[in-house]
């Protein structure tokens, strides 16, 4: 397996060109100002996509009045999050882009931004064959320009990796500096674990009473649950009961109760590369 030097830790000032997204070539600053704030989750190997200066810009477009950054070369899943200053210049506004393919995200923004922890999960269901996951850092410049080096690497399979089992990594940048005549620390951490799950093939609702009698059963496909749940007035609680795929044997049944005190589930779907899609459902209580 290779092995990251902290990459972030050992950046010297540099100015290097490489062929931007659009074909044009741009500079990349690669300071010591230049800091962690992702990760770009990758099945290849990033360096088949990076230029001469090894690493791969990303591209900045407006989603929604925010940026967000995209890898389109690469594909891959992205996790990043930092600051940046607002329109007024007299705060910070966060900026965070997230794909579909990680569940359980969770941001920590410390004191004044200093410290930001990102953990997130992956749920992936493998094959009898090693899958890569390249986790390649993704970094901001003081330039503003955000990019990702190529990373170290997980390999997942279904024998050395059996459901519930989880696998990953955490990627650190700790700077110190003074300020004010104190020493202070920033410090970024991202952590995405990966966890083996079955392969969800049908998701059933069942609504029953508060004397326990079915009411209503509904059966769907993974991903065509509805985004808002509005169970029945009589209705006590739901079971949520996902079929899933259990190799060489019958089919493994999943259940969840959910309580008039939960006002929403989650379900999952499988893409075709094994990574499950998590979906988050409103249940509208009468």
């Amino acid at each position: 397996m290779k092995k990251i030097a902290a990459v972030f830790l050992t950046m010297i000032v540099l100015l290097v060109s490489m062929p931007a997204l659009s074909g044009e070539t741009l500079p990349v600053d690669l300071s010591e100002g230049t800091r962690l704030v992702g990760l770009l989750i990758t099945k290849a190997d990033l360096s088949v996509y990076a230029g001469e200066a090894g690493v791969l810009l990303a591209s900045c477009v407006q989603k929604d009045q925010d940026p967000e950054y995209v890898f389109e070369i690469a594909g891959g899943l992205r996790l990043i999050c930092f600051l940046m200053p607002d329109e007024t210049g007299d705060g910070n506004r966060m900026v965070s882009n997230v794909d579909d393919g990680f569940s359980a995200v969770h941001f920590d923004m410390g004191e004044e931004g200093r410290s930001i922890t990102m953990d997130a999960e992956i749920r992936f269901v493998p094959g009898q064959e090693d899958e890569l996951f390249f986790y390649n850092p993704v970094l901001l410049a003081d330039s503003g320009q955000v990019f990702a080096v190529p990373g170290d690497f997980m390999a997942v399979n279904a024998a050395m990796n059996p459901v519930g089992s989880s696998v990953g990594q955490t990627i650190r940048d700790e700077r110190t500096h003074r300020e004010n005549g104190a020493e202070i620390t920033d410090t970024t951490a991202v952590s995405v674990q990966i966890t083996t799950v079955r392969e969800p093939m049908e998701i059933r609702l069942l609504q029953f009473s508060e004397k326990h009698e079915l009411l209503k059963s509904e059966a769907f496909l993974p991903g065509c649950v509805p985004d808002q749940i509005v169970p029945l007035a009589e209705t006590d609680y739901l079971l949520l009961e996902t079929v899933e795929k259990e190799e060489g044997g019958a089919p493994f049944a999943r259940r969840e109760a959910i309580g008039r005190d939960t006002d929403y589930l989650n379900t999952l779907s499988c893409r075709d590369d094994g990574i499950c899609v998590s979906h988050y459902h409103d249940v509208l209580w009468k």
